[in-house]
């Protein structure tokens, strides 16, 4: 609370006028920015009304562009809904959270419950992918590297080949 009242130039006691606990923060935050990214998604769904898996994958992977920044969020998730004391918390947010995504459910041609695996998937392999990929001083000079050049992989390639077969595969199930 210290750090994000010191970055908004505001006091601490400010910042608790709003929010009870940091937790409450980060997920006020993170909800915004789930909300920009869903927008985005719903919208590219209605622009482009894909008929297949294929084009369910490839509407996901262009919806993820641009988002680094949630993905680092999402990464923190786990850590805040983690804690024993935050189970109303993790309740309200699963809710806000699954109601956000309706319009989404709506769009995707898959039975809800697939729909909703795949987001889940979705979020799975953006996150890990982006862990996976985050960019440090090294990364170029490790790319340059023929015999460890794996090791600094880029998101976009690896996160869409990892989504398409996830689609591919939860659409062939369900």
């Amino acid at each position: 609370m210290n750090q994000v009242a010191r970055e908004a130039k505001l006091a601490k006691g400010t910042l608790y006028l709003y929010f009870d606990t940091k937790e409450e923060m980060f997920l006020a935050l993170l909800t915004g920015h789930l909300q920009g990214w869903l927008g985005h998604l719903t919208a590219l769904l209605d622009e482009r009304r894909p008929g297949t898996p294929g084009e369910v994958a490839d509407v996901l992977i262009a919806s993820a562009q641009g988002y680094g920044e949630l993905r680092r969020l999402l990464i923190l998730l786990g850590t805040v809904l983690g804690q024993s004391e935050g189970l109303d918390l993790t309740l309200n947010f699963g809710r806000e959270v699954r109601r956000m995504l309706q319009p989404v459910v709506e769009r995707v041609p898959l039975p809800p419950e697939v729909t909703l695996r795949v987001l889940m998937h979705t979020y799975a392999l953006s996150v890990g992918w982006q862990h996976a990929t985050e960019e440090s001083f090294a990364t170029d000079f490790v790319r340059r590297q023929r015999d460890i050049a794996f090791l600094a992989p880029r998101f976009e390639p690896e996160f869409g080949l990892a989504l398409r077969a996830v689609v591919e595969r939860l659409a062939a199930e369900g």
